[in-house]
């Protein structure tokens, strides 16, 4: 169980670092505006993508977006299905100055998974993984029709 806590943690690591790897701080995030949400009662819209990895019968599940300011988010599954899912150590907001909070509860919901494509609604709240800080609550998040990389 400690690997699959361990290896889930790398992969919801690697897909934001892949968010975080612009060539040039003027490049912009691929593709369409289609994750939204509301951070402490602020719109942010930001590019998505995700990708489905299967290793050893291990899935990672992971949707990830991105800003123009630099902002990003993650989000975290073991499974490829519709349903609920508990996003508590499972996702990340990373704020334009590269703060980084980890989610302490909050919930993801899967509604479609088809055709190489995945939408849902999700929301959490988060602290600073260093510690500090004020905790950020995330709300009326959504993603439609989020590219799946396989």
């Amino acid at each position: 169980m400690k690997t699959i806590e361990i290896l889930r943690k790398l992969a919801l690591l690697a897909f934001v670092l892949a968010f975080m790897a612009c060539s040039s701080d003027d490049e912009v995030p691929q593709g369409a505006l289609n994750v939204e949400m509301t951070i402490d009662g602020v719109a942010w819209k930001g590019a998505g993508n995700s990708r489905i990895e299967n290793v050893a019968g291990f899935t990672a599940f992971a949707i990830g977006a991105g800003a123009t300011d630099r902002s990003s988010l993650a989000l975290t599954m073991t499974e490829e299905r519709t349903g609920n899912f508990n996003l508590a150590g499972n996702a990340v907001w990373i704020t334009s100055d590269q703060v980084v909070h980890n989610a302490i509860s909050g919930t993801l919901t899967i509604t479609k998974l088809e055709n190489n494509k995945v939408s849902g609604t999700f929301s959490f709240k988060a602290r600073p993984a260093l510690g500090g800080g004020t905790e950020v609550n995330i709300t009326n998040g959504s993603f439609t029709d989020v590219n799946i990389m396989r």
